[in-house]
């Protein structure tokens, strides 16, 4: 671990020593996702591009349970080091990485006993009913530990600093991913089922290079899977769960409002579930690199925090926040400006793409919001204040988001399912930063009574 960048280096090198790794993986893990899109959108079906969106909730339970067992003993392992704790980490990594095992395990099985109900309640139609089952059978139920393992094991190399390790392990199965895609989706001709056997091929191989990178650390980490460091004492679990079920809980109830937003949208027809799922891709080109940021910077931040640094953490934050903002609003200028060029990059269906770029142009407007909810959160969670991220999670979803669907569409149809996003992200930025500096306003006098 290199305290330099934890505690005196330039705020500006320090973020760019943690973050830079991480936000270069995550495009490597952008360009493979939008690869699916891109290769199953040269069939020219909009019925395997629309069994992507419907999968797309479904798939990202995964992504839930890494973060509830990855970001939970990330931030428990950065606390402990900034605590002089080396054997707390060890119990946290390896409660967070079995823990996530077990719980994968039981969601595959879950999925694979009740597809049929699960598929009827996202709203495959028959026409996307079997695409959509092959998706979720190759990516869930076969692929679905390897999924979570690459994610987990990165969020905990990541904790002490090893950013650079941990973002080639997620950009080689992108790298591998993308490889895969074009010859499998349409050498091949297996469409969407190519795209998910790429995609659990990539992410097993991604799960083997962590194994190696961890083997070999194992005299000079204190990330642990050995057995003998799980520990299951009230204080691991609670740390590890209490901050990493904010995590999850955002991409559960995330998940929640996709399932509720192409429910409504399926009566509008498949090539609206379509265009609308090509929009999503889109957006995730500003939300992936914002992960990145967000993930790179919790290290720096939960160290900090913990080590009583007050103006640090604040510089910290400061910084990134202006960083992600420039960056969202550049996002939203190019897709205004070039609407129709960027939808018509993942279809030629001339009727899928009219209604993606009716759609993108009103959908965009979200990024800034979206954007600094998720620095927020990820913030909360560094700092160990479970409380005020799930409170954001909670209310940005499940207050907002999901009643502003139902209410919209019944209002303004498909397009007011399109608004909806953008209106419970605006609201909940404003939320978020009101929790933020109450927070640091309380460490400041903490410091100061200190003193």
């Amino acid at each position: 671990m290199e305290k330099e960048y934890f505690e005196s280096a330039p705020i500006l090198k320090s973020i760019a020593k943690f973050a830079v790794p991480t936000v270069l993986s995550q495009m490597v893990t952008l360009i493979y996702n939008l690869a699916d899109t891109f290769f199953v959108g040269q069939t020219n079906d909009p019925n395997q591009i629309a069994a992507l969106t419907l999968s797309f909730p479904i798939f990202m339970l995964l992504v839930a349970v890494a973060n509830l067992m990855g970001i939970g003993a990330n931030s428990l392992i950065s606390r402990s080091l900034g605590m002089n704790k080396p054997e707390q980490a060890k119990k946290a990594s390896a409660f967070g990485f079995y823990g996530a095992i077990v719980v994968t395990v039981i969601y595959s099985a879950a999925l694979l006993v009740f597809m049929k109900p699960v598929l009827t309640v996202v709203g495959a139609s028959p026409d996307t009913y079997a695409y959509t089952k092959s998706y979720l059978i190759w990516t869930v139920v076969i692929g679905g530990v390897p999924t979570v393992m690459n994610l987990v094991m990165g969020h905990l190399i990541r904790a002490e600093g090893n950013s650079k390790q941990a973002s080639i392990g997620t950009a080689l199965g992108g790298v591998i991913n993308i490889l895969l895609d074009p010859v499998l989706v349409l050498v091949l001709d297996m469409g969407i089922t190519g795209a998910a056997v790429a995609t659990a091929i990539s992410n097993f191989i991604g799960m083997i290079y962590f194994f190696v990178v961890i083997y070999k650390n194992r005299e000079k980490t204190v990330v642990s899977l050995k057995p003998k460091h799980i520990s299951l004492s009230r204080k691991i679990i609670s740390e590890v769960i209490l901050v990493g079920f904010p995590a999850a809980l955002v991409i559960l109830l995330g998940s929640a409002g996709n399932i509720v937003l192409t429910h409504y949208m399926s009566p509008y027809g498949d090539i609206n579930v379509a265009a609308f799922g090509i929009v999503q891709k889109v957006g995730s080109i500003a939300i992936q690199i914002s992960v990145g940021l967000t993930q790179g910077i919790m290290p720096l931040i939960g160290y900090n925090y913990a080590a009583g640094n007050h103006n640090r953490t604040k510089a910290v934050c400061k910084v990134s926040f202006a960083i992600l903002i420039i960056y969202a609003v550049f996002c939203v200028g190019i897709v205004e400006l070039f609407p129709n060029t960027i939808i018509s990059i993942f279809i030629d269906e001339q009727q899928t793409v009219a209604l993606g770029v009716d759609f993108v142009k009103r959908w965009i407007v979200c990024a800034p919001g979206m954007c600094m909810v998720m620095m927020l959160n990820s913030i909360f969670q560094a700092m160990g204040k479970w409380k005020q991220s799930m409170f954001l999670s909670v209310f940005r979803q499940a207050v907002l988001l999901i009643p502003l669907l139902i209410v919209m569409n019944s209002v303004m149809g498909k397009y007011g399912l399109v608004f909806s996003q953008p209106l419970s992200d605006t609201i909940s930025m404003i939320i978020g930063f009101i929790l933020y500096f109450i927070i640091l306003k309380g460490q400041k006098e903490e410091v100061q009574h200190k003193s």
